[in-house]
């Protein structure tokens, strides 16, 4: 897919690229994209919790088309791995799931009767469709990431 989807994102206090951007430029605000990403994830604690994509300071198709252009870009293998892990916690970002869910297995010393409240069939549905799409992200993010490290293993090498 083109540049076409970041390149429309906000950058540098409001300012929008279109797509008749420079490859630099488009290149600056993948890199842009990435770094703010990063920092929301030092911020919040996101362990395997699912969250909104309402909660992503960017949209979820801007982040991971600005995490392949770099993943891309990138010369370092060991920067590279680092990115696709980082990049692959997109994956528990859903749309319209609402508030976070909690992903953490239940305690093994508590009764299935000890349980104050029992969730709703609605709110196990909910979560399960969240998890589903959680799994096949993952599996497409695998997939698109492997393909830009791949691009940035096979491209030549130019000493300035």
């Amino acid at each position: 897919m083109p540049y076409s989807d970041f390149a429309k994102s906000t950058y540098k206090s409001d300012h929008t690229f279109g797509t008749d951007g420079t490859d630099a430029q488009l290149l600056q605000a993948a890199h842009h994209l990435v770094d703010v990403y990063l920092v929301y994830l030092r911020e919040h604690e996101t362990g395997s919790d699912l969250f909104d994509t309402s909660e992503l300071p960017a949209s979820k198709g801007s982040l991971i088309n600005a995490f392949r252009v770099v993943i891309a870009t990138e010369n370092r293998s060991g920067v590279r791995a680092l990115l696709v892990k980082a990049g692959m916690t997109l994956a528990q970002f859903q749309e319209n799931i609402g508030p976070r869910m909690s992903v953490r297995p239940a305690d093994v010393k508590q009764k299935p009767g000890d349980w104050h409240r029992r969730p709703e069939p609605s709110q196990l549905r909910r979560f399960d469709h969240a998890l589903m799409r959680h799994g096949e992200d993952r599996t497409k993010l695998v997939r698109m990431f492997r393909h830009a490290a791949d691009i940035a293993e096979h491209k030549p090498i130019h000493n300035a």
